[in-house]
């Protein structure tokens, strides 16, 4: 082939210079400026390699940033005095020397350029500014050890996604913000304090437009409420001086974490039914500590569930199996799961194998739950010891499992030759071992 003509080669290299057709010279100054502010800095600054008229216009267009990261508010001005200048991410982590209220005109500031995320973070639980929450452009706001003080101005109607780590804040400001952000996505609400007042003090979260919750309460927080009805996924702690829990019914959720700790008293007042029954997408469910407790008692007085769970693939509970009533609940909750595909057991309770029911008694429901024989894929037991019901559940689902691809056995070191034994009922193509703090892991893969 032919070396290309030497005019040819420079019309070639003269476009890749960005000297070929003109498309932009006819844009103005304001139709640009739009341009710009509506894609990141790196790409605006690339424009420059489009025309002749980008490289000339832009550079002093380009009074913006798209993050900034400010520890002491004299420093130097951060933002120009000129407009235009759109700031997206503002983080305030002021020296513990500096009080936090020195922030306060640059949050006005930034008010006025479109500030879209805002995170303040203190080294200890010193008062805000009182309007942080009054940036009206935010979209993403997190707090991060601090205190919001009550006398805060609420005008937040863009914010979507609220985060709340070590935060001491009232549940009156907690009503404005739900009340304000009508478009609120996700709230994650951590280790927050100062909600309720006095010993009984508690948390209500009312909201119709998050989807995604996070809330893990003080150990002081006796009660919690949680209205959601849009929930799509939840994670929900509570603490051992709990006295009141109600979870309300959300029928779009499709993936729920329940970890309910073991209350002090016995007068206290669970309330997680109703969001069960109304869970009829759920995905995953997951539930922790006492959540089996607290929903077997709710459930004692019926045969079956009323609700089936079509969608349900992933199931994780803790069971302590020397309780007769959990053990009932498990398998109503398993036969109403009749595509389950993955299932894991953590097994607690006692060590005495005098005080665990006969696998008889349960061997015969076991047998008619359709997902252990027909749909379930992986099982994980964790805790698992070579006790006599543990074993024979476990031959059980080994036989049984037509479907069964990979099987995990969490287990003590010095039960690992008792454990081999029960496994050897059937025999797998791959087999590996493995030890994590303390814990020994045996998977068997048949796929």
């Amino acid at each position: 082939m032919g070396r290309r003509p030497r005019k040819r080669r420079r019309r070639h290299a003269a476009a890749a210079a960005g000297e070929g057709p003109d498309c932009f010279s006819h844009l103005n100054e304001d139709l640009l400026r739009s341009i710009l502010s509506r894609i990141p800095t790196r790409s605006a600054a690339t424009l420059a390699a489009v025309s002749r008229h980008f490289r000339k216009e832009i550079p002093p267009l380009l009074e913006r940033v798209d993050s900034l990261t400010l520890h002491e508010p004299h420093a130097h001005p951060p933002l120009r005095a000129t407009p235009p200048l759109i700031l997206r991410r503002l983080a305030l982590a002021p020296h513990r020397a500096i009080p936090p209220s020195s922030f306060r005109p640059i949050l006005d500031d930034a008010a006025q350029r479109g500030l879209s995320e805002l995170a303040f973070r203190l080294t200890r639980r010193k008062r805000l500014p009182r309007n942080v929450l009054s940036v009206k452009s935010l979209a993403v706001l997190d707090l991060d050890t601090c205190a919001v003080p009550a006398w805060s101005h609420v005008a937040c109607p863009c914010l979507r996604t609220l985060r709340l780590h070590r935060v001491a804040i009232r549940q009156e400001i907690i009503n404005k913000i739900l009340a304000s952000a009508s478009c609120l996505d996700t709230l994650e609400m951590v280790y927050c304090t100062g909600l309720g007042t006095g010993s009984g003090g508690g948390c209500t979260v009312e909201s119709s437009s998050v989807r995604n919750l996070v809330f893990r309460p003080t150990l002081k927080l006796a009660q919690t409420t949680i209205r959601a009805s849009a929930l799509r996924t939840v994670t929900l702690y509570t603490r051992g001086k709990v006295k009141r829990l109600e979870l309300a019914p959300a029928p779009e959720v499709r993936k729920a974490y329940l970890h309910i700790a073991k209350a002090l008293t016995t007068q206290e007042s669970f309330r997680v039914r109703p969001f069960l029954d109304a869970g009829v997408r759920l995905e995953c469910l997951t539930l922790r500590g006492h959540a089996m407790k607290v929903l077997s008692s709710e459930y004692e007085d019926i045969p079956e569930l009323t609700v089936m769970f079509q969608d349900l693939r992933i199931l994780s509970v803790s069971l302590d199996l020397s309780s007769a009533q959990e053990t009932v609940f498990l398998l109503k909750l398993l036969e109403s799961c009749p595509n389950l595909q993955k299932f894991s057991l953590l097994a607690a309770g006692t060590d005495n194998d005098k005080d665990l029911p006969p696998f008889t008694d349960h061997k015969e429901k076991l047998a008619s739950i359709s997902c252990l024989t027909t749909s379930l894929v992986e099982f994980k037991f964790r805790g698992f010891r070579p006790q006599q019901y543990q074993k024979e559940l476990m031959v059980f689902l080994l036989t049984q499992g037509k479907k069964l691809k990979k099987v995990e056995v969490e287990f003590e070191k010095g039960q690992a030759d008792a454990v081999k034994k029960i496994l050897s009922v059937k025999r797998a193509p791959i087999k590996t071992t493995s030890s994590e703090y303390g814990s020994h892991y045996m998977v068997l893969d048949y796929s």
